[in-house]
């Protein structure tokens, strides 16, 4: 006797045989039961989960010499013909290959005669969809008025290519797609009555590959006993397959929260060298983020379909992402899955793609910056109390020293400063050396243009040009400008110097290449806006220091603090 494969060895005989189908299955027995069938059912669903064996077990749950039947015994004649495809009063049609209207005509001049040995006269028409429009005009008289004895059963992948008109007179049973679990307990069950050593990880991988098909499960399962006379492992069906096993989705994950970009890259590697899919892979790795944003969302792993293993490993990657850190990562993974279809280098596609979720950063909520800068702003003292304080613990000191102004020492923190930025007037050793300069410029035309230079630092940067309006030059020596500032003005000074080299750009179309300046501090006063916009730039910088995200918005889109209006 020719070999049968596993999945016509397997095919469901009774009701109960019929994997992950309940609703489908308890709502026709209960039809049987108490005698209220209908005279069309239309049965859809994904490919392999039993759309045309539950077709032939109603069939042989009417037609039994026993029954009608809730489940058949599957011993009588006609329960062994039907089972075997040659019963006379079923009918078994393939929709694609007697989809004109001469074929539906002979059907409907056939289903007038009463059935030779059963019951009833069934119709089974499998991927019914394919009939063409007049086949299904030449249906619908019969189908809405049929004898006593016949029953119509039309199975479909595609219900919406089914016109309105037909649905309308079946009954519709949606068949889903099977769960994971279940499968792999099926096919465990296959594996035991076989006789055939296989992992359970191998098992889960296969089902995976199989995307809710019971009859691709038992085909992939088929072809791994005939690989391989020794155990199936995931090894041996990421060879004969070129699948991966989901370990490498959970890499993924370990590697962005890493955030190693060389993980990437070696994934990739290891992805093209066991000869995967590069779409297939990329539509994995958007359904392992889903999950993980599903898990994210309810905090458990009831809502995804994954084998018992990896449960646990789900619950504790969520806790490195935000879920809308999982929105970014699914749409990146989208888009990429768009491009790999038409891009002439997938690989690079890929590469690109998951380097560039590796160093992605993690979502800020503006809430939570808000928050932050009231947390912060409450923090720090206002500047009255500042001076309060200030003035205090101030030790008393000569009149003598309180009139002669003291010029600190000011450090720049400017990374891009250089020592040639360094005036030559704070060096007293080298002023002197240096011969004298002609053409110096004048403290007239440097106050003359005051309000220009302003304006363009401004420009580039608002808050250093605010800073620089509470300053006054009031000396040149030697092409140095001298800007004098408050004793309260330090953070003003602090900011200028650490954009040195800003400012000077900017001085230099207006007084030479030579020119430089320096901040000194003074008698000036600090006004109440002054000090308003010294307290907000304080606050910027120490939400900066906080946060390496919020100071990369500062220093890009020049941020400052407004007042809400009222």
């Amino acid at each position: 006797m020719a070999y049968l494969v596993l999945a016509r060895k397997w095919r469901p005989q009774t009701w109960d045989h019929v994997i992950g189908q309940n609703h489908v299955t308890t709502t026709l027995q209960n039809a049987i039961q108490h005698d209220r069938l209908a005279h069309a059912y239309l049965f859809t669903g994904p490919r392999g989960v039993g759309k045309t064996s539950a077709a032939r077990i109603l069939a042989k749950s009417l037609n039994c010499d026993k029954g009608p039947a809730i489940q058949p015994c599957n011993a009588c004649t006609n329960c062994e013909e039907i089972a075997a495809g040659r019963s006379v009063d079923v009918f078994e049609i393939d929709g694609a290959s007697n989809r004109g209207i001469d074929e539906v005509r002979n059907l409907r001049e056939n289903s007038r005669y009463a059935p030779a040995h059963g019951r009833y006269k069934i119709y089974i028409i499998d991927e019914v969809h394919m009939l063409t429009n007049e086949a299904f005009n030449a249906l619908l008289k019969t189908l809405e008025e049929p004898p006593d004895h016949v029953l119509f059963i039309f199975a479909t992948t595609e219900p919406h290519r089914v016109p309105a008109t037909i649905v309308s007179r079946c009954q519709r049973f949606d068949f889903r797609r099977i769960k994971t679990q279940e499968m792999i307990d099926h096919l465990h069950q296959i594996s035991k009555a076989e006789n055939i050593r296989i992992e359970e990880d191998a098992l889960a991988l296969i089902v995976k590959k199989a995307d809710g098909s019971l009859r691709d499960s038992q085909s992939l399962l088929d072809q791994m006993i005939s690989y391989t006379d020794e155990k199936i492992t995931v090894e041996t069906i990421s060879q004969a397959l070129g699948l991966l096993a989901h370990d490498v989705f959970f890499d993924v994950t370990d590697m962005i929260a890493e955030k190693d970009p060389q993980k990437a890259l070696a994934l990739v590697d290891r992805v093209v060298a066991e000869g995967v899919d590069l779409e297939e892979f990329v539509s994995g790795l958007i359904e392992h983020f889903r999950n993980l944003l599903l898990v994210s969302a309810t905090g458990n792993t009831e809502s995804i379909d994954v084998a018992p293993t990896y449960e646990k490993r789900y619950i504790e990657s969520v806790k490195h992402f935000q879920a809308e850190d999982l929105l970014r990562l699914i749409r990146i993974l989208s888009d990429a899955a768009i491009s790999l279809k038409r891009d002439i280098n997938p690989r690079v596609t890929l590469e690109m793609t998951l380097y560039k979720m590796a160093n992605l950063d993690q979502t800020v909520q503006i809430s939570d910056l808000i928050q932050s800068l009231s947390d912060i702003k409450g923090s720090i003292p206002s500047p009255v109390q500042s001076k309060q304080d200030s003035a205090s613990a101030k030790p008393k000191s000569s009149e003598k020293e309180e009139q002669m102004p003291a010029e600190p020492r000011v450090e720049s923190r400017d990374e891009e400063k250089s020592e040639g930025d360094q005036s030559e007037a704070e060096n007293p050793e080298e002023t002197a050396q240096s011969p004298p300069e002609t053409n110096l410029v004048s403290l007239e035309s440097v106050r003359a243009r005051w309000d220009e230079v302003i304006k363009q630092v401004r420009s580039r940067k608002i808050t250093i040009g605010s800073f620089l309006m509470e300053g006054e030059p009031v000396r040149v020596v030697d092409r140095v400008i001298e800007i004098e500032f408050g004793h309260a003005n330090s953070f003003h000074i602090d900011a200028i110097m650490r954009c040195k080299k800003m400012v000077r750009e900017v001085l230099i179309p207006f007084f030479g290449d030579q020119i430089d300046f320096k901040c000194v501090k003074g008698e000036r006063k600090q006004d109440s806006k002054s000090s308003a916009l010294e307290d907000k730039a304080k606050t910027l910088e120490v939400l900066g220091e906080s946060n390496p995200a919020v100071k990369q918005l500062i220093d890009d889109f020049d941020v400052e603090i407004v007042e809400p209006k009222e």
